[in-house]
């Protein structure tokens, strides 16, 4: 595959889009365009060089970039291409960088005659959020999920990769929009679910001084943007109902252990260690 140097656009660009624009200024050699709908963070770009240009979203300046990058809300992003769809400089790769696929994949899966559309999900983070939480390096040795169709552009397929390995990323996987969705509702949304619940228990306002790990372990997530996760669990409810469901059961289960005093709690708590010993051994990224 030919490289060329390319002007590459990332709207929004927060933690996770001012990472990747960084990552790629630092990494590649390609023209970097910040595009945010705040002006603040349009300033901010400009002054601290964190993009090799920037500028509130418009028509002529997305036309100009061959690929575009949106980290924005899935809402967001839905109105986004639809507002810029006939826009989009011919054959330009546009990908989506959302926490859930399904959702936005599903809608733009035929754009080719216009721009190559390609679903994908950098997998890090940081507890802050926003521009001035942005690193260059935020995704060194992390996952990148991507989810082709039948119907992606080979070639932009693979330049997108080339991309994410350049800036760090250890583990590129290739997956469907439907199995993303529910191995992401098992690895993320329902931990969120299930920290915001454990938060909610009537114990946690009285018990200032008897907590340590485990507690800061658990109400960890529950520092949540409430906006974004409720259009993740909104467009990915199915699934993720499903697998409450499935949780619940699963306390269920141990409640009746408990009560029962039996060896089958005992017996559970040892494939519980024997999982996480598995885990630790086996998930090295």
């Amino acid at each position: 595959m030919k490289i060329e140097v390319k002007k590459i656009g990332v709207v929004g660009y927060g933690l996770i889009g001012g990472s990747l624009g960084l990552g790629l200024k630092k990494y590649t050699d390609n023209y970097i365009i910040a595009f945010d709908k705040n002006p603040k963070v349009i300033d901010y770009v400009k002054k601290n060089n964190c993009a090799d240009a920037a500028y509130i979203p418009n028509k002529e300046k997305i036309a100009e970039c061959d690929v575009i990058f949106i980290a924005l809300y899935p809402e967001s992003i839905i109105e986004f291409v639809d507002e810029y769809y006939f826009s989009f400089k011919k054959g330009a790769i546009v990908v989506d960088l959302c926490g859930i696929k399904k959702y936005i994949t599903e809608k733009y899966s035929d754009s080719a005659e216009n721009f190559y559309f390609i679903g994908a999900h950098p997998m890090a983070g940081k507890e802050k959020n926003g521009i001035t939480a942005a690193d260059a390096d935020l995704y060194k040795g992390a996952s990148f999920l991507i989810t082709p169709t039948e119907k992606t552009d080979i070639n932009s397929l693979e330049y997108i990769k080339y991309l994410a390995k350049k800036i760090g990323f250890s583990k590129i996987i290739e997956t469907t929009s439907d199995n993303h969705d529910k191995m992401i509702t098992y690895t993320s949304q329902l931990p969120h679910i299930m920290s915001v619940a454990y938060i909610m228990q009537k114990a946690h306002s009285k018990c200032d001084g008897y907590y340590a790990g485990s507690f800061k372990d658990m109400t960890r997530v529950a520092d949540i943007n409430s906006m974004l996760w409720t259009q993740l669990f909104k467009y990915n409810k199915d699934i993720l109902t499903e697998q409450i469901d499935e949780y619940i059961e699963s306390l269920k289960m141990i409640k009746n252990y408990i009560t029962n005093d039996d060896d089958s709690l005992f017996e559970l708590l040892k494939k519980s260690r024997k999982l996480k010993e598995w885990q630790d051994e086996n998930y090295k990224c």
